[in-house]
């Protein structure tokens, strides 16, 4: 019997299938993506905002003069760019004018004393006259008394009367003419004193004037433009040369306003701000340090100033806001390491520095997107992270809230981002260093013409970022 070879076909595929051995699972392995990771930093943090602006003088005067007349003298030194001490004579203008208007008014001065004691004299003499022709009215008085009476019991003549009656109203007549006499003489002797105070009072006008032919230095000075000369005649109100100060000299620095904010951070320390702000409140919160530098130059010289004032508007182009930064231009004997002095229409570039903020957690300011970071958490996983944000300044942000520091944080996009992804982190190189140093570049170092307190401060900070960078 033939058997067909589809029958023999099917029977062997049944004998394999049962003879055949079991089916091996092998389970697929999950790969891990290398991704770039720091452990996050806390340092200390100083707030720092950059502007620029253009240096001047703090403190100017201009010579103006308050009288006329010819130069007489000029100092050896009035010429532009010199330094002169204060109270140093800068010019002399002729003054025998005035001197002579003086000798007038105590000529003056003099016949007016002459003229008051002669007429108290005057009253002297009438009223010794006045006393005797008192007593010859009293005996006329009595004369007429005594004619009246003879008259009236027919004893005396009436022209008698009449007589003795003339003679007693010219008596009257002439002690009335003395107290005339004497009551104006007192409107008289006012109008000279009047006269002579005012004699003195343009004697001592004279006298200032006289003074102010001397120009004197108000305070130690460098001399602007000059363009004067002996014999050249000067006339009142006339503007003839300007000095300047250069031991201080104010910065309007233009910050932008976006950036102001973070200034303020540690400002308050942690006190709610009152209901009303006092002086001290307001020199509280602007108490900012500053470095000046001048802009264009390779020169590493730096200036430590001060904060003094904020403009009061803010420009309306530029949206800048004007903060005026002052400069000490320190004697040289007053220097450990001697500088140039800022001078005025150095074109400046400011850093202003708010209170530093002890132990703060930084991160690279790329690791930042919409608000999140990425993480590699203990079982080598992707998590992402939201965080809040103090501020951001340079390359850098300080966060508020979301890290705590130490954590790994991966330094770069790792896109396609899938949450929960194994990751193989890997150190990136150098990264870490160069957050801590640009955090440490905030921190100006104590210059060593600082004040000894503000360069304390300045040393005490730098050593925490650099222990926090060695961590």
């Amino acid at each position: 019997m033939v058997i067909p070879p589809i029958v023999l076909a099917v029977g062997a595929y049944l004998w394999l299938v049962k003879n055949s051995p079991p089916l091996q699972k092998q389970t697929e392995q999950e790969l891990a993506r290398v991704l770039e990771t720091i452990s996050i930093p806390r340092s200390a943090v100083r707030p720092k905002v950059s502007g620029f602006g253009t240096a001047k003088f703090a403190r100017s005067w201009r010579a103006v003069t308050q009288v006329e007349g010819r130069i007489n003298k000029i100092h050896a030194e009035l010429r532009p760019g010199s330094r002169i001490a204060a109270g140093e004579v800068l010019l002399e203008i002729d003054d025998s004018d005035y001197r002579s208007q003086v000798t007038e008014l105590n000529a003056a001065i003099e016949q007016q004393d002459a003229e008051i004691q002669r007429l108290e004299q005057s009253v002297k003499n009438d009223e010794k006259n006045l006393e005797l022709e008192n007593e010859v009215l009293t005996i006329m008085q009595r004369e007429y008394d005594r004619e009246e009476q003879l008259y009236s019991q027919r004893a005396g003549s009436r022209s008698e009367v009449d007589q003795k009656r003339r003679e007693l109203l010219s008596q009257q007549k002439a002690v009335q003419q003395l107290k005339n006499n004497i009551a104006l003489v007192a409107p008289q002797i006012k109008a000279l004193q009047a006269a002579k105070r005012q004699s003195a009072a343009q004697i001592e006008q004279a006298k200032r004037d006289i003074e102010r032919t001397k120009i004197t230095a108000p305070f130690r000075m460098r001399v602007g433009e000059v363009q004067l000369e002996v014999g050249q005649f000067v006339g009142i109100g006339e503007t003839l040369f300007h000095g300047y100060s250069d031991a201080e000299v104010e910065i309007e620095a233009q910050l932008a306003l976006q950036d102001i904010h973070r200034l303020f951070v540690a400002q308050t320390d942690g006190v709610p701000p009152p209901k009303e702000f006092s002086q001290e409140d307001f020199r509280r919160l602007f108490s900012f340090d500053a470095s000046v530098k001048v802009a264009g130059l390779e020169s590493t010289v730096t200036y430590p100033g001060q904060f003094l004032r904020v403009r009061e508007v803010v420009d309306a182009q530029t949206k800048m806001v004007g903060f005026v930064i002052g400069v000490q231009n320190r004697p040289p004997m007053e220097q450990k390491v001697l500088k140039p002095p800022l001078l005025e229409g150095a074109f400046c570039d400011i850093d202003v520095y708010g209170k530093t903020l002890p132990d703060q957690v930084v991160v690279p300011r790329s690791a930042i997107r919409n608000g999140s970071v990425f993480l590699v958490d203990d079982q080598n996983r992707l998590e992402k992270r939201a965080v809040e944000l103090t501020f951001t300044q340079d390359d850098y942000a300080v966060v508020a809230s979301g890290l705590d520091g130490g954590e790994k944080l991966v330094i770069a996009n790792p896109s396609p981002a899938i949450i929960g992804m194994l990751v193989d982190p890997i150190d990136a190189p150098g990264v870490a260093e160069s957050l801590v140093a640009s955090v440490a570049a905030d921190i100006p170092v104590a210059n060593p013409n600082q004040d000894e307190s503000q360069a304390d401060v300045a040393g005490d900070t730098r050593n925490a970022t650099q222990a926090a960078a060695q961590e």
